[in-house]
C-alpha cells in the first residue's frame, strides 16, 4: 500500500490534474492494444499472407502457439530468443551470413531472468515475460516523457498529452508491445535525459551504459549526452566537474560485450561487422535508396521515406529553435540514422525513438483542429501495418 501511495503521489507531482495517467497514458494504451487484438483476429486467415513465409502460415505460429502472444513476435524476435536460449553464435562469415551477433544483449539478458540460475524454461515463458517487460518499459517511458515535456521543457500538460497521443498511434507504434528492444531503449533514453536535466550525472551515465548494450543507437545518445553536459556547463572548461568522468566510464559494459564477442569471432567490433549481413552499414547509400523507392506502387518503403524526411525536417527546426541544441542534435542524429545505410527497411520503427519530434508536434498540435484527423490517419495506417505484420509482411 505504501508503494502504491508513493507512486500516486509521484504521479500527482507531475500533473495535478486528477486521473491524467488513466486518461492520457493508460487509457489510450489499453484501447490501442485491444484494437490490435481485434485486427489480428480478423486479419489472420482473412488477409492474403506473404507467400515467402508460407511455412509459418502452415505451421500456425511463429514463436508461440498462444495466439495472443505469437502475434507480437516476428522477425528479430527469433534472434533474441536464440540469444536467451543458447547465447551468441557466430556464422561462418559475419559479413555475408545472418547471425545473432548483430543484436545487443541487454533485452534478451533481462528476459532470460531466472534462466540464469540454470532453470530450464519453455519458450512460451520467455515470450510472455519479454512481452510483459516491453509493455511495462513503454508505459514507464511514456510517463517519463509526459513528465519531461512539462517539467523540463515547460510545455503544457495538453502538449504532453498530445505528444503521447501521437506516439500511441504512430503507424509502427505496435512494436512497443512486441518482443523487440524498442520499449527498453525508449524508456532508457527518456530516463537518461531526465536524469541529465536534474544533473544526476552518475545515474545518467549508468543509464547511458545500459543504452550502449541495448541498441547501436546507444552510441549516439551517449555522444549527445557529452554535448548536453557541456551545454549545461555553458561551454566553459572551468565549469566542467569531475562528474564528467562517470560519462567516460559508461561504455564499460559495451567493452565487456565486445570482448566476449571478440573471443567468439576474432572481430574487435563484431556486432557492427555482423550488421552488414543484415543490410546495414552499406556503402551504396543513394543507389540503395533509389532501389527502395523506384517501384511504381505505393509501399511501406515510400511511406517510411516520407516519415523519415518529415522527422529530419522537424528535427532541424528543433535544432534551430529550441535553446537546448543538444536535444536538436539528438533528434537530427536519430532521424538520419535509419536511412543512413541506404535502406528504408524498418525506418519508421526507428523513428519511434526520436522523442523530441513527438514533443514538438504535440506542442504545435495540442490546440489545432488537425490533431484529431492526423491521429485518425496515423491510427488507420497503424491498423493496416499491424494486419500486414501478423501475416508475415516485413512492415518493421
Amino acid at each position: 500500500m505504501r508503494l502504491i501511495h508513493s507512486f500516486t503521489h509521484w504521479l500527482d507531482s507531475i500533473d495535478p490534474e486528477k486521473g491524467w495517467f488513466l486518461h492520457r497514458v493508460l487509457g489510450p494504451f489499453i484501447v490501442t492494444r485491444l484494437c490490435w487484438l481485434v485486427t489480428a483476429y480478423y486479419a489472420v486467415g482473412n488477409y492474403l499472407p506473404n507467400p515467402t513465409y508460407q511455412r509459418y502460415v502452415d505451421r500456425g505460429f511463429y514463436m508461440s502457439k498462444v495466439f495472443l502472444l505469437d502475434i507480437f513476435t516476428r522477425w528479430d524476435s527469433a534472434q533474441y530468443l536464440t540469444i536467451i536460449k543458447g547465447g551468441y553464435a557466430p556464422s561462418a562469415d559475419l559479413r555475408t551470413q545472418y547471425s545473432n551477433i548483430a543484436f545487443f544483449p541487454l533485452y534478451p539478458y533481462l528476459v532470460k531472468s531466472i534462466g540464469w540460475l540454470g532453470v530450464t524454461l519453455p519458450d512460451g515463458f520467455y515470450v510472455a515475460f519479454g512481452l510483459l517487460l516491453s509493455n511495462l518499459f513503454f508505459l514507464a517511458g511514456a510517463v517519463l516523457l509526459y513528465r519531461l515535456t512539462i517539467q523540463e521543457f515547460h510545455f503544457s500538460p495538453g502538449a504532453a498529452a498530445a505528444a503521447i497521443g501521437l506516439l500511441m498511434v504512430f503507424p509502427t507504434g505496435f512494436i512497443f508491445s512486441c518482443f523487440y528492444t524498442e520499449s527498453l531503449f525508449f524508456f532508457l533514453t527518456v530516463l537518461c535525459f531526465t536524469l541529465a536535466f536534474q544533473s544526476r550525472w552518475g545515474w545518467a551515465a549508468l543509464t547511458a551504459g545500459l543504452l550502449l548494450v541495448t541498441r547501436a543507437q546507444g552510441l549516439v545518445v551517449w555522444g549527445i549526452l557529452f554535448v548536453f553536459y557541456l551545454e549545461r556547463s555553458g561551454w566553459s572548461i572551468r565549469r566542467i566537474r569531475p562528474d564528467i568522468g562517470s560519462l567516460i566510464l559508461s561504455p564499460i559494459g559495451l567493452a565487456a560485450h565486445l570482448y566476449h564477442l571478440f573471443r567468439l569471432t576474432g572481430e574487435p567490433l563484431a556486432p557492427f561487422v555482423a550488421m552488414t549481413a543484415w543490410g546495414r552499414a552499406n556503402t551504396s547509400i543513394l543507389s540503395n535508396l533509389w532501389e527502395n523507392v523506384s517501384s511504381p506502387v505505393l509501399d511501406v518503403f515510400k511511406i517510411d521515406l516520407i516519415f523519415s524526411l518529415l522527422f529530419i525536417a522537424v528535427s532541424l527546426v528543433i535544432l534551430i529553435k529550441w535553446p537546448q541544441k543538444s536535444i536538436g542534435l539528438l533528434a537530427v542524429a536519430l532521424s538520419v540514422m535509419p536511412i543512413a545505410s541506404g535502406l528504408l527497411v524498418s525506418a519508421s520503427r526507428y523513428l519511434l525513438l526520436v522523442f523530441p519530434v513527438f514533443m514538438y508536434l504535440g506542442a504545435r498540435l495540442e490546440k489545432s483542429r488537425l490533431y484529431d484527423p492526423l491521429r485518425a490517419v496515423l491510427f488507420t495506417l497503424q491498423i493496416v501495418y499491424f494486419a500486414g505484420w501478423v501475416n508475415y509482411y516485413w512492415i518493421v
